[in-house]
């Protein structure tokens, strides 16, 4: 197993990737990693729906793939260990996306399962989406995010 470490940025070998970090921090000071489940049934759907949402209210949060924590893909893999907060929004109590960062020392700071008794939503296979309630559940996420910038 490899795990992954923050290089200093000018051992990046991705140029994107530097000048991302690099933008982002100059312009926004602190950053918020947003990453979201895209899984195979209606609550990977609504949880990526939910962290398009967050980062079009909060302007220094952005998603993130955390597919870039690959060893083989260098370059993205990068960008998130820059971020100074993390959030995951995983469909399911599996909670693959939070593990995953985890695996590679990445602190979370806010997690969110939707299949959460919470939430009242239930897992299926398809398509399956009800838009007033993921707004309402994007705006519990952005209260939530509001408050730990406060502190």
């Amino acid at each position: 197993m490899i795990i992954l470490k923050k290089k200093k940025l000018e051992n990046i070998v991705t140029e994107n990737a530097k000048k991302t970090i690099k933008m982002q921090h100059e312009k926004f000071g602190k950053t918020i990693g947003i990453n979201s489940c895209a899984g195979s049934s209606n609550l990977g759907q609504k949880s990526f729906f939910i962290a398009r949402e967050i980062v079009k209210r909060i302007p220094n949060a952005f998603m993130r793939c955390p597919v870039g924590l690959y060893p083989e893909v260098e370059g993205p893999s990068q960008v998130i260990f820059y971020d100074d907060y993390q959030v995951t929004i995983d469909g399911c109590k599996g909670a693959c996306l939070r593990k995953t960062l985890e695996k590679e020392n990445i602190k979370i700071d806010l997690a969110y399962e939707l299949d959460h008794e919470s939430y009242m939503t239930e897992k299926k296979p398809g398509p399956d989406f009800d838009e007033k309630k993921m707004l309402e559940i994007a705006d519990q996420v952005e209260k939530d995010i509001l408050k730990l910038l406060r502190k």
